[in-house]
């Protein structure tokens, strides 16, 4: 199965769309958050937005949270490269808006911060050439050579370099979690070294199915230290136009 990773490779002729919508599952809270992920591109432009609306008993106690993240660029040769990246926390009636700013030539990025539409600052972030988004869809492009555990650099990586480490699993990792999941696909571990939900240490797990690289099922260990966050796949489509 890894080798399928290593050689697999996204290149679409045509516009397409891929639309998914998944469920996120924790102990008995049940299902306490819904995210929409759209994926739009044609031959030089790609745009994905997700879309994150806590539910229950959870909803109430983020005040209603809901988070949209937003990376849109250009298609060079094959792969995305992001121009701007955008994240949108809603909140206690409250709008945070984060947009950065690429310029790949000059590597740098500028990150402006809004609260209430109105712009509170904006300064030089740390270069990195993906967002979080786009470095997801070029994973199939980046990840080539035989190793074990590669290291990137990504916006929505870590806080202060944007780094992100992407493992294959040992056979007794993949054993174990093939049990839990039970579900076939492409097994990955991400460290974004961020909480994540305040899990461990940034640690994200990831079912990919290799011949659309869309993202199956996921978790997050120990959340809170009480248990682990889970999310799967509930509704998937594909749109394509010639």
């Amino acid at each position: 199965m890894r080798y399928i990773l290593m050689f697999f490779m996204i290149v679409f002729a045509y516009s397409k769309t891929i639309t998914a919508t998944y469920k996120a599952k924790y102990g008995w809270f049940g299902t306490v958050a819904i995210a929409n992920a759209k994926y739009i591109k044609n031959d030089t432009n790609y745009k994905i937005i997700v879309t994150m609306k806590t539910k229950g008993i959870v909803s109430s106690m983020t005040h209603h949270l809901i988070e949209t993240y937003i990376s849109e660029g250009k298609i060079i040769n094959n792969r995305l490269v992001p121009t701007h990246y955008i994240v949108d926390i809603k909140k206690h009636g409250d709008d945070y808006y984060r947009i950065y700013v690429f310029d790949h030539k000059n590597k740098t990025v500028i990150k402006k911060k809004f609260a209430n539409g109105k712009l509170t600052k904006k300064y030089k972030y740390y270069y990195a050439p993906d967002d979080i988004l786009s470095f997801y869809w070029n994973l199939p492009i980046y990840l080539k050579s035989k190793k074990f555990v590669y290291t990137f650099h990504a916006i929505g990586g870590r806080k202060n370099d944007g780094r992100i480490d992407v493992t294959f699993l040992t056979s007794d990792e993949l054993k174990k979690l093939q049990k839990k999941f039970k579900t076939k696909g492409l097994y990955i571990k991400l460290n974004l070294y961020n909480k994540i939900f305040s899990g461990d240490k940034g640690i994200l797990y990831l079912v990919i199915d290799p011949t659309n690289w869309v993202t199956i099922s996921g978790m997050v260990k120990n959340v809170l230290k009480i248990g682990d966050l889970k999310g799967k796949i509930d509704k998937f489509s594909i749109d394509s136009q010639e």
